[in-house]
């Protein structure tokens, strides 16, 4: 058994545990999802799912090789915008060398600081990855 990704054309992507990309293809059919333009077999996957009070799990990407995968196959040109934002703006002095970097209080204040530049560069790239395989 293995872990897909599975890019659907609306932008959006599921991540299925699967024998085989027919079988991936099958596991995502009940979600009434948009249709499936790419699958690929992931090497890697790690995400936290934290319960909150209120009884819902929220899912947050840890792995930054699972990111960084995913921006360079699913979503190239955000991973490209992001990448020029970060490199213009820079990491938080509070980020660690050495720790996954946890969104966090910090981080938030951080990222506020983002000016309007940047977060058009985000949207614009969201709205091309979102359209990529419209046609």
């Amino acid at each position: 058994m293995s872990i897909y990704v599975l890019r659907l054309r609306d932008g959006n992507c599921v991540v299925t545990h699967a024998s085989n990309e027919a079988h991936a293809r099958k596991n995502v059919e009940p979600l009434g999802a948009s249709e499936v333009v790419t699958v690929r077999e992931l090497d890697a996957f790690v995400a936290q799912f934290v319960l909150s009070d209120e009884g819902e799990l929220t899912a947050t990407l840890l792995d930054k090789g699972t990111v960084a995968d995913l921006h360079h196959h699913e979503y190239p040109m955000l991973g490209t915008a992001n990448a020029q934002s970060y490199a213009d703006f820079g990491a938080s002095e509070k980020d660690s060398k050495t720790e996954a970097v946890r969104f966090g209080s910090i981080a938030r204040r951080h990222s506020q600081q983002w000016d309007e530049r940047d977060q058009q560069i985000v949207r614009y790239a969201v709205e091309q990855e979102r359209t990529r395989f419209a046609n």
